[in-house]
């Protein structure tokens, strides 16, 4: 079929989402630099990135989880995973959240010491985000999706296998319907049991936990886990061009946003037009990703790789970056834009000029292992979205330091390592 198939082919490297995730990740900078201001235009950013990029993302990372059980088997999945997303949360959490935090209470509120901020001594009802994991929630959820991965690939095996899912998943109408109708379902039941079942004896958010975020990115991440074990099938229809189900979904948010009247206007009605909405722009997304992306590129493999990093400090440089600005509550989106692209010089140069030119950094900040050589315990996966150094550790980024041996190393990438540090 060519090369451009290659992609979307069983057995090939899906390159496409590479690009996806290291866009979803870079985007995380404009949401944030929202919460600097009241300004129409990034807030509208932010809503935009609410429909579908943390969904889709986590839709990446079920798709790769699902891999590295077929590669690794279980067990040593979960331990690989649990440490290349726990000691990156750890150590940005301790090092960096506590000043990132106080510097956007003084932005929003009345200046305070540092001291006196760690001891609590603030106004009432402080303004601002002011949750202690910042940013760093969706790693906080990557863990429990680590601990609970085995489970779901086990589960939506035995889905996958039965004669009901293959009829229903026969042609292009039928793969749609089956998943739109199997991610409606999974957010009604994983949502209603929530609050009928755990909000009243434990409180909507416990500890400032992102209980809450966990499950409503479930269906999202089970997703990417159907679109992987069954991948031969279903993603070739899935990641096509979806232009009636999407002008479809959009009239249907539009409606339940504007309260133009039905059961769109309830709470549910709004959770489903917008589940719907994500699933219709998510089909499009892959669709134009996979035609925009469809090789290696060196410039996507290396923001790919900057990604992690610009991630996990961009919030504390955005609230740096204000106050030595002497910005205030009051600044606008050309303001605001010059925020932004501060931030992603000042991260990418981090991550360039120190992280890179680090093991024990990019360990402790990127979640990057050197090869142990070991062969995994499961049996190997077809159509592997491996990284460059075919270990696959992090859906985050693709490593670029260690290279494979040489029976596993694509000949039409050799060339492309010469970007590696």
């Amino acid at each position: 079929m060519g090369r451009k198939a290659a992609p979307s082919a069983p057995g090939g490297h899906y390159h496409h989402l590479d690009a996806l995730r290291a866009v979803f990740m870079l985007g995380g900078v404009f949401v944030h630099a929202s919460t600097l201001g009241d300004d129409p235009f990034f807030h509208g950013i932010a809503y935009a990135s609410g429909l579908f990029r943390m969904a889709d993302f986590f839709l990446i990372s079920g798709f790769l989880s699902a891999m590295l059980v077929g590669k690794y088997g279980p067990s040593r999945t979960v331990h690989r995973r649990l440490a290349s997303v726990g000691i990156p949360f750890l150590c940005t959490l301790v090092l960096f959240n506590p000043t990132a935090l106080w510097l956007s209470y003084n932005f929003h509120n009345p200046d305070v010491s540092f001291l006196d901020f760690l001891r609590g001594n603030i106004v009432p009802e402080p303004v601002g985000e002011l949750r202690w994991p910042l940013q760093l929630w969706f790693l906080m959820v990557l863990l429990a999706y680590a601990l609970c991965t085995p489970a779901a690939v086990s589960v939506i095996s035995r889905l996958v296998a039965s004669s009901l899912y293959r009829r229903a998943t026969t042609g292009r109408l039928r793969v749609m319907a089956t998943i739109i109708s199997l991610v409606i379902v999974t957010t009604i039941l994983i949502r209603g049991g929530y609050r009928a079942a755990v909000t009243p004896v434990i409180g909507s958010d416990p500890l400032d936990l992102p209980v809450e975020e966990t499950l409503d990115f479930l269906p999202f991440f089970l997703l990417g886990v159907l679109l992987y074990l069954d991948r031969r099938r279903i993603l070739p229809s899935f990641q096509r061009p979806a232009p009636i189900l999407l002008a479809v979904a959009g009239v249907l948010l539009l409606a339940a946003n504007q309260d133009w009247g039905g059961v769109l206007t309830s709470s549910t009605g709004l959770v489903l037009s917008r589940t719907l909405f994500t699933i219709a722009i998510t089909a499009t997304l892959f669709a134009l990703a996979s035609r925009l992306v469809p090789g290696p590129r060196p410039a996507v493999r290396y923001l790919s790789d900057a990604s992690y990093t610009v991630y996990l400090f961009h919030y504390f440089w955005i609230y740096a970056i204000a106050t030595l600005l002497s910005l205030d509550p009051s600044l606008r989106w050309p303001q605001m834009l010059l925020v932004t692209a501060l931030t992603f010089g000042v991260t990418l140069a981090i991550h360039h000029f120190v992280i890179l030119r680090s093991p024990f950094l990019r360990k402790i900040f990127n979640g990057k292992f050197p090869v142990d050589g070991r062969r995994g315990t499961g049996r190997p996966a077809a159509g592997p979205l491996t990284t460059a150094a075919g270990t696959a550790d992090s859906e985050l980024t693709q490593p670029l330091r260690w290279l494979p041996r040489a029976e596993q190393l694509d000949p039409e990438r050799t060339q492309h390592l010469r970007w590696a540090p």
